[in-house]
């Protein structure tokens, strides 16, 4: 499944130089979503673009897509269940996204993080089981998450972000992970820390 597919050109008409960009647009229906992946006929449309405006639809496309899916992740987020060894509704919905928007769906899931980091606490968890659950060549843009979710006062949502890092073994970030022991009063947490970091040690 190719991602979004965008094309741009140039012609020459009178004398004037226009730029163009062709797009190939789609839609993702996510109602009754299931592991069932629902697809809609592609449509394809050109952008006549003055000057060096090109840039700027791009912009203004990504605008549009971050605000017609975000709140479809977050309502699925909300609404379905997570649990190990399952691909839950929002993570299918999600992948989908990716192949489709490539990165575009990325910045959507952070955006997801950042309106409902400190409101929402199953949202979050849900969010960060489905960053625990990517592949290497992923986690580049996506892991400012569980970075972020080290600091959030939330105890769960702590752990969640430490389980990410065990699961990646991903020791970059034993700065913070020793940071996190040093101000954590709960046992178990602490325990819990101190074998994440023995082992990413290692690493």
């Amino acid at each position: 499944m190719g991602k979004l597919g965008i094309e741009s050109g140039s012609s020459n008409t009178n004398g004037r130089t226009v730029n163009y960009i062709f797009i190939d647009d789609f839609e993702i229906n996510n109602n009754s979503y299931s592991s069932t992946v629902q697809h809609n006929n592609n449509t394809r449309y050109e952008s006549i673009i003055e000057n060096d405006d090109i840039v700027m639809q791009f912009k203004r496309m990504q605008a549009d897509y971050m605000d017609k899916y975000t709140p479809q992740l977050t309502k699925l987020l909300l609404e379905t269940s997570f649990d190990t060894g399952y691909r839950s509704q929002a993570e299918l919905f999600f992948e989908e996204l990716y192949d489709k928007l490539g990165t575009i769906a990325d910045s959507i899931l952070q955006n997801i993080y950042l309106q409902h980091m400190y409101d929402d606490k199953y949202i979050i968890k849900h969010l960060l089981f489905i960053v625990m659950n990517l592949p290497p060549e992923r986690r580049s843009i996506i892991q400012i998450i569980p970075v972020a979710g080290l600091s959030n006062p939330d105890i769960e949502i702590q752990d969640l972000s430490v389980r990410c890092f065990e699961s990646w073994k991903d020791n970059r970030h034993l700065p913070a992970l020793k940071e996190l022991l040093a101000r954590t009063n709960t046992k178990w947490f602490k325990e819990y820390l101190s074998e994440v970091i023995n082992e990413l040690e290692v690493e």
